[in-house]
Order: C-alpha cells, then structure tokens, then sequence
C-alpha cells in the first residue's frame, strides 16, 4: 500500500538547496501538485523567477519571516486541509535519497496494527550510524547500525519526518510562538501525550547539509533555545524537564565564559531568555 503524501519544505533564500530538494522530492515520484514551499523570503524579494521552472507547485509567502516553526505549521495546515495522509517535511538544505519513500512504504506496512504518529528517516553521525533521539528532558541520541527496520522513540526532528493526518486531528500543528527551537520536542511529546507512536527508520536515506548549524550557534539562536527550553518545562510542569534546562544551561554559560565570542551579547541573551521564559513571551523577539 501507498500512502498519500503532501511534502513541506520550508525556506529561506537558499535557491539553490531548494531546487535540490524539489528536485528529489520529485525523484521519488511525488508531484508537483504534491509540493508545499512556505517561503519566508516575503516581499517584493522573493524570487518569482525561480518558481516557472517548477510549475504547479503550491507556493505559500508569509507577510513576514515566521521562521522554521511558523513555516512548518503552516505549511501542516495546508496539507491537512487538501486531504493528505501523512505530510512530509523538509528544510531547504535537506532532502531524500533515492529510496526513501519506498522504505517508508514498507515500514508502515510492517506497523500497520500500531497507532502511527510520526515516523523519521534517521540522519547519520560521522561515523555513518543512524541516529535515534530519546527524551530525558532534553534530547538524548543513541546510535545504531544501518537498517530498514523501525526503530520505536518518542522523539524526531522534522528534516525528512512523516506526520499521520490523525496526529494533526487530535493536536493540530506545531506552535509557530517558538519561532526557532524546542517546537519539534514540544510536537511529539505531545503526540506521546495521545497514544501515538513514533519511530524511526536507521537507513539514512536523507541529505542533510546542516547549513544552519555551519560556523557554530549565533547569539540570537541561543535566545530561543534558552528560552524555548526552559518554557516547554513550566508549560508541562515538568520538573525533569526544568532540571534538565539548568545542567545545560550551566554547561553552555560555562562554554561562553571559555570559548566563545561576543561573551557579553552571548550572556546579556541568555539572561534575557530566562526572564521572558517565566514572564511566558514568546514569538520572535530578536533575529
């Protein structure tokens, strides 16, 4: 059996990873129509050039940057109202390889007795192991061998992630106010809180490029995952959570005073996080 699928792909003036994605999305025979990009490039900038090369697909330009979490809520609503059964998400700089779709195929025949939430192609570590992510108030991976065989977790990130339009009826999407951050950890434990099964397939068939993650953590992003943190805590009342944040916070406020740059921006941030965490702000706030 195959499943219907709407694929996401959220972007932001990366053109060129865009149409790779596209590109492969395609590989695997899913169709333009299929093919949602929530593009954050709003504006009187956005590339409309771009998009003649790939006619048909559905193209979704915000009024504003609402970022990772405000493009895949987005770009979730869409495909659920069109009637999908599971969407699919991407970032721009990351996409499948060719056989993915047909691994996840046979996955879901292999569960389909079991309440299927979310299911993710794993991405590889250095070493080409498939990493599967674990909640212990705050994300902890383990690594395991190459397989086409699911592996049950109750965590994921979105890059290459399938989500059951059942999931979007009982929870909805995932909350645009993290702006950057904690919005996936937050998505599946709520999924968790439903009976949802998540799993993940250790074939890493996805291309990631990781170019958010190039030339180490900016200032701002350390706002949001500071921030975003510790409020997924006090949202749930979750102690583990709350106490997970301070071991990390102390070894990253540790990691600023002996490695970083910009030491007082950094710092000035972090504090910053913490006090709108528990005066409960949230949306985007720096940039």
């Amino acid at each position: 059996m195959k499943a219907d699928i709407g694929a996401v792909i959220v972007t932001y003036q990366r053109y060129n990873e865009l149409k790779l994605t596209i590109e492969a999305l395609l590989s695997e025979g899913i169709g333009l129509k299929d093919i949602f990009i929530i593009d954050n490039n709003q504006g009187e900038s956005k590339d409309q050039k771009f998009y003649t090369q790939f006619l048909g697909v559905n193209t979704i330009h915000p009024n504003e940057n609402i970022a990772s979490s405000g493009g895949f809520a987005l770009g979730m609503q869409y495909v659920h109202k069109v009637g999908y059964g599971w969407a699919l998400l991407f970032n721009d700089d990351s996409r499948p390889l060719k056989g993915a779709l047909n691994a996840f195929y046979d996955a879901i025949n292999t569960l389909k007795n079991k309440p299927l939430g979310l299911v993710k192609i794993a991405n590889l570590n250095s070493n080409g192991e498939a990493i599967v992510l674990h909640w212990k108030g705050v994300r902890k991976p383990s690594y395991h061998s190459i397989s086409n065989v699911p592996i049950e977790s109750d965590l994921v990130t979105f890059d290459g992630c399938f989500i059951h339009k059942d999931v979007f009826d009982q929870i909805g999407y995932c909350d645009p106010s993290y702006f950057m951050g904690t919005y996936e950890f937050d998505y599946c434990l709520k999924a968790k809180d439903k009976g949802f099964k998540i799993y993940t397939l250790p074939n890493g068939l996805i291309a990631d490029e990781k170019l958010g993650s190039q030339g180490g953590t900016p200032p701002w992003r350390q706002y949001y995952n500071t921030r975003n943190h510790l409020h997924l805590g006090i949202a749930r009342r979750d102690l583990s959570i709350i106490l997970a944040w301070l071991i990390r916070e102390a070894k990253f406020t540790y990691a600023i005073f002996r490695f970083q740059d910009q030491k007082k921006r950094r710092l000035y941030l972090k504090l910053l996080a913490f006090l709108h965490a528990l005066k409960g702000i949230r949306g985007k706030v720096i940039i």
